[in-house]
């Protein structure tokens, strides 16, 4: 498999958290060193010298102030885009423009359903492909409910809760409407109807958000998605629950005290909680496995033309929920698709 050279679009800053919610240019990285059978990165851009610098001294690479110029100058077959929301679709158009053929795209993908369109349709226009980072998919606990729903262990599924432990659906709920979504099997949204407090109150990215938020989202399988994204909701206690007809599981943020993992399965056969040393977020001790699993996947899916876990398809069903919210949220009425 030839190796892909790649970009990095947004390095961000350097910090001693850096790959997280803090620059995630560097998990997109570190995923590339651990993949580099399969990816060269060659380049990253930012608006600052010192973040190139940072980056490129970790990461050696070639920096550019000028998203353009990098790609005037360089012969990429992809680009991870990780700037900030506001500006995510000037920048996938501009790769798109220039010949990228392969851009991944950091969550959320768009502020709008028209921007996500459009991206999509200049793909498609261009023969590019386009992909969402949605890195909780390569995850093992998120695999294992997948498994309890797919194998019938849970019987009918019915619901899944998703009590995200702090405000803002557009920041960290993407994570929990896309892995509900994985865990289904990817049924396709009906319906949303939202509530929310404090709309347009809180600053993010440039905008302002909800500081509360809660919705049911009614899923063509019959499955009904029941999120809340509020500061209220605890990180020590399960954030996604899965409701069968025979049983239930359930995944936690971390592992509780005496738990063998994240992961807990309850039938009328028992309860399993089997051991596994990685977490909601990623592994246990290793903050960028699900990223190299991630990368390792789309590898494959470009020199293969197969389909990935994180293919923009999911990604945008997952950003058409999250925009119903907030307008739900704002008429006061059920949105239907």
């Amino acid at each position: 498999m030839a190796r892909l050279k790649w970009a990095c679009i947004g390095v961000g800053k350097y910090s001693p958290q850096r790959g997280g919610v803090n620059a995630i240019a560097y998990a997109h990285a570190e995923a590339m060193k651990r993949n580099a059978d399969g990816f060269e990165l060659v380049a990253g851009a930012s608006l600052e010298q010192e973040n190139l610098d940072n980056f490129s001294r970790e990461y050696p690479s070639r920096g550019y102030l000028d998203m353009n110029e990098l790609f005037a100058k360089e012969a990429l077959d992809g680009c991870t885009i990780s700037t900030w929301a506001p500006a995510r679709e000037e920048h996938v158009m501009a790769a798109i423009r220039a010949g990228v053929k392969n851009i991944l795209i950091e969550k959320p993908l768009s502020l709008t359903m028209d921007a996500a369109d459009r991206m999509k349709a200049a793909a498609d226009k261009a023969g590019a492909r386009l992909f969402v980072n949605f890195q909780r998919r390569y995850g093992r606990p998120f695999e294992l409910a997948k498994e309890a729903v797919q194998s019938g262990r849970l019987g009918k599924v019915v619901s899944i809760d998703l009590a995200q432990p702090c405000s803002n659906a557009l920041d960290f709920g993407p994570h929990f409407v896309n892995a509900a979504l994985f865990i289904l099997g990817n049924p396709a949204p009906k319906a949303v109807l939202a509530g929310a407090e404090g709309l347009g109150s809180v600053p993010w990215h440039g905008m302002k958000v909800e500081s509360r938020m809660t919705a049911s989202v009614y899923l063509a399988d019959g499955t009904r998605l029941d999120y809340s994204a509020m500061p209220e909701n605890s990180w020590d206690a399960p954030v996604i629950r899965v409701n069968g007809t025979k049983g239930f599981c359930e995944l936690w943020t971390n592992k509780p005290a005496g738990a063998k993992s994240v992961f807990r399965l309850v039938t009328s056969g028992g309860e399993e909680n089997p051991e596994l040393d990685e977490n909601f977020h990623h592994g246990d001790e290793d903050h960028f496995l699900y990223f190299e699993r991630c990368y390792a996947d789309i590898a494959k899916a470009i020199a293969t033309g197969a389909k990935s876990r994180v293919d923009f398809a999911d990604g945008y069903a997952t950003q058409k929920i999250l925009l119903a919210m907030y307008e739900s949220a704002e008429k006061g009425k059920l949105v239907e698709f």
